[in-house]
């Protein structure tokens, strides 16, 4: 028997209510999830709650330490400097070249300059059987190139064949025996070089120097961060250089001469003829270089790492240790430190639980500072090495 109209008229607003009632609930618990309270806010907006910040009790010698800035560089710089007139006709030397006995560096006028090493200018066109402390100084560096044997202080039929040799090695005319072997030939340096940077270009003599060359083994020089180099600076002090690692070098103090006087090339000649590297004034005729011969300049302090300055690009720093304590003592970060009732103190953190669920137990410890540098403070009290220390926070 089928309903009457009445009765599913009922069923439908039965229906309804339970579809209405569904849809109010819903729509309330949406929107309890999205409204909080003042108070949920401003606990959600606070930060957290701060961390603990350690640090772990060491044992050491304390430092009073000073930045610095070091670049490589060779221990004497020299400039090739021709003292004659005229025209550079050719350069024949590039950067990283060599320079030593034998070297043509360049042409004059069309003619050879070749660098010889020795201790003494040559001042004169030398003639056979001619003598003397110029005339031995070439037969040594004919030797020293495998040219001849050993000769005397003296020009020889030997000596011109030992040049005559060179220069025909070089693409340049003999010299008979009949005739002066030229001094301007000749650029006398105090030993062998590296050409460092790019040679000039030809044109006039007085334009500069062919090129720059350095000698001796490469050191570092360093100098305070700001470009001049703390008064406390002294010799012997030590300084670390951290890409080089761990191992502490001995300093030297010095200066960085403000002049070219000291560096210039010896090879001066009474009158300035044309036939020898320009000598500064006031300087001796082998143009012996360094500190001794120019004037006062910026302090610096020079490493000697050895052939790890061959590997070092442009620029590093370096720390110079300007005191430090005689024994190793337990050291604790300034941060670490506070004072209640008169008396210094740290707290110590227990150890950590495994799960991590538990705070960490925290001792006070009275400690005396013995001495402090740069951050850190030598302590004694109840403290061993590998303690955690609580780092103090300001109050604000």
């Amino acid at each position: 028997m089928s309903a009457t109209p009445t009765r599913q008229k009922k069923t439908l607003w039965l229906y309804g209510i339970i579809a209405l009632l569904l849809i109010i609930t819903v729509g309330t618990l949406i929107s309890a999830q999205n409204i909080k309270t003042t108070a949920q806010k401003d606990a959600e907006a606070a930060p957290p709650d701060p961390s603990t910040i350690t640090a772990t009790v060491t044992r050491e010698k304390l430092r009073t330490t000073v930045p610095l800035t070091c670049t490589a560089n060779y221990a004497t710089s020299t400039p090739l400097r021709y003292s004659g007139e005229g025209q550079y006709t050719a350069i024949t030397i590039k950067h990283g070249d060599t320079v030593g006995n034998g070297t043509l560096i360049a042409e004059v006028n069309g003619e050879p300059l070749i660098t010889l090493t020795g201790g003494f200018a040559l001042y004169r066109d030398l003639k056979l059987d001619d003598s003397g402390p110029d005339a031995a100084l070439l037969n040594e560096a004919l030797t020293a190139m495998g040219r001849q044997g050993p000769q005397p202080a003296r020009i020889t039929e030997d000596t011109y064949e030992a040049l005559n040799n060179l220069l025909d090695s070089l693409g340049y005319a003999h010299v008979k025996t009949d005739q002066p072997i030229p001094a301007r030939y000749f650029l006398i340096i105090n030993r062998a070089g590296v050409v460092t940077g790019n040679p000039r270009a030809t044109g006039a003599i007085a334009d500069g120097p062919v090129a720059t060359i350095a000698e001796g083994n490469k050191t570092l020089s360093c100098t305070g961060t700001t470009g001049r180099l703390t008064p406390e600076a002294r010799s012997g002090q030590k300084v670390t250089v951290p890409s080089l690692g761990d191992t502490e070098y001995v300093a030297t103090l010095g200066y960085k001469n403000t002049t070219e006087a000291a560096g210039a090339a010896g090879n001066s000649q009474a009158g300035r003829q044309a036939n020898g590297a320009e000598g500064a004034a006031g300087s001796n005729l082998n143009g012996a270089a360094g500190a001794a011969g120019g004037a006062e300049g910026e302090r610096i302090l020079t490493l000697d790492v050895g052939d790890k300055a061959d590997s070092l690009r442009g620029a590093v720093n370096a720390e110079l240790t300007l005191e430090e304590t005689p024994e190793a003592h337990l050291v604790v970060p300034s941060s670490a430190l506070y004072t209640r009732d008169g008396q210094t103190r740290v707290i110590v953190l227990g150890p950590e639980s495994s799960n991590g669920s538990k705070a960490r137990e925290e001792r006070e410890v009275t400690v005396t500072v013995i001495s402090n540098a740069n951050g850190k403070n030598a302590v004694t009290g109840d403290l061993h090495e590998g303690d955690s220390v609580k780092i103090m926070r300001e109050k604000k």
